[in-house]
């Protein structure tokens, strides 16, 4: 294990029969400026030089530090090689794989029982859980602050301590602080119609979020977005409960909130607008790059705001050529990213063009399993001014801003052809004619927004490879 991040490869691994595959870690800031600019000058070289057939560049979602991060990477990409070994799967050319895990900064406020690994190996000291679970706040506090006006610097810090009490006012004080954020121009997959929320409007929404994360049983999906708790665990900093609660607040009115929570949904639409940011100016131009290196296969692969990343760094700019094939494991944006018509108004969903820089096929995956994705994501991620029209999760999509990963995409089914998620052995179809995207039914796949390491992930990137 490297002390530092090497100039070269972070590691190898095996893929096929003793093939070894250099596996390259290439961290960004959260401007998408490269932090290991000589890691990437030294796979653009290897990349001139070596003679490889596949390129695949992954990108991971929110709240990975770099262990979970890279143990994602491990996971996927092992359990994809241990795949073909024990079903003697084979290629019908050459076949010599790169790999790109992209890092970027998406840590943000998580509670014990969401946590991956690196936190989960403290699960036996409650001190230094405790001390893990504090310095976690602390960062995304700070990272929030940053994006406020100054002079609300002090007066935020000292309500983002307070526990489980904020009156009405200290609230709107928190949404008038808040507002820059619900602001944002950053690049998205909808197109900008609306205005931005009112103070009034972003406390509405946060009674609803709150009275639905009180009233709504646990199910034991690892809540990635912060809204769902493992049964029997106490929720730490920034988790909501998942205990049933008074009369008044189960009728949505709620005459106290917590900061966290107010804290978790800014942090999950800066965490969004942050990811756009990597993919767009940081891993935009690495890709660009890389594809203009010869005509090696490239394969972008993302997991929640991880394919905000890869379709960001798609669509940016113009590319020297296509990419080959694309997979989103549970994407955390909006269902109408592919729409012809997103608004109505005949404006495009923002990844709309993905369709056209692609040579085989985007697969995207998604579950009315993801607890996250299909019952809160479409609140937290509202910025425009129809908090009215919403509905509580189910079939059909309950609002514009409904999570592609948990309904599938909408307002391009032209362009759609939907399967249930096959067995290894089970081809998909994706010969000439086929559809471009291909929506991946994963009801008996995919049990949560984490589970998209399985045999049913690994056979669909398969099968676009060997397309």
């Amino acid at each position: 294990m490297p002390d530092k991040l090497p100039v070269g490869p972070y590691r190898t691994i095996e893929i096929d029969d003793g093939v070894q595959a250099p596996f390259y870690i290439i961290p960004f800031d959260e401007q998408g400026i490269c932090q290991g600019p000589l890691t990437r000058d030294h796979l653009l070289t290897t990349l001139q030089n070596g003679a490889f057939t596949d390129i695949f560049l992954f990108s991971h979602g929110w709240n990975n530090d770099w262990k979970i991060a890279t143990d994602l990477y491990d996971g996927f990409l092992s359990g994809y090689a241990q795949m073909q070994r024990e079903h003697g799967l084979t290629y019908s050319r050459p076949f010599r794989p790169l790999l790109i895990g992209i890092f970027w900064p998406s840590i943000a406020l998580v509670s014990p029982s969401e946590s991956g690994p690196a936190i989960a190996a403290f699960s036996g000291d409650s001190t230094q859980l405790m001390d893990v679970e504090v310095g976690q706040e602390r960062q995304e506090i700070q990272s929030l602050a940053a994006n406020l006006a100054k002079e609300d610097v002090e007066r935020f810090y000292a309500l983002a301590q307070r526990g489980q009490d904020l009156n009405s006012d200290e609230a709107m004080e928190l949404a008038r602080m808040l507002s820059p954020i619900y602001n944002s121009t950053a690049e998205d997959e909808l197109p900008t119609v609306d205005s931005a929320p009112s103070t009034e409007q972003l406390m509405s929404l946060w009674q609803k979020i709150a009275s639905m994360a009180s009233t709504k049983p646990s199910t034991g999906t690892p809540g990635k977005f912060g809204f769902v708790n493992e049964p029997g665990r106490t929720p730490g900093v920034g988790g909501l409960t998942t205990q049933s609660t008074s009369a008044p607040e189960a009728a949505g009115i709620l005459d106290f909130l917590d900061p966290r929570l107010i804290i978790r949904l800014a942090t999950v639409l800066q965490m969004k607008d942050r990811a756009g940011v990597v993919g767009a100016h940081g891993v935009g131009s690495l890709l660009f790059d890389v594809l203009k290196n010869g005509t090696t296969r490239v394969h972008l692969i993302g997991h929640s705001y991880g394919c905000k990343v890869v379709l960001s760094a798609l669509c940016f700019q113009e590319l020297p050529r296509p990419v080959h094939s694309v997979l989103l494991l549970q994407p955390a944006i909006s269902y109408l990213c592919f729409a012809v018509d997103a608004t109505g108004t005949g404006l495009k969903g923002g990844y709309r063009v993905a369709l056209d820089r692609v040579e085989q096929s985007i697969m995207t995956t998604y579950s009315p399993r993801d607890v996250p994705l299909t019952q809160f994501f479409h609140l937290a991620v509202r910025r425009s001014s129809d908090l009215g029209e919403e509905q509580i999760a189910g079939a059909p999509p309950p609002s514009r801003y409904a999570a592609l990963g948990g309904f599938g995409p909408g307002g391009c089914e032209t362009d759609c052809s939907e399967v249930e998620m096959k067995k290894i052995g089970d081809l998909y179809d994706l010969g000439p004619g086929v559809r471009i995207i291909h929506v991946l039914n994963g009801v008996h796949a995919i049990s949560g927004h984490g589970d998209i390491s399985n045999d049913f992930t690994w056979w669909a990137l398969y099968n676009q490879v060997t397309s």
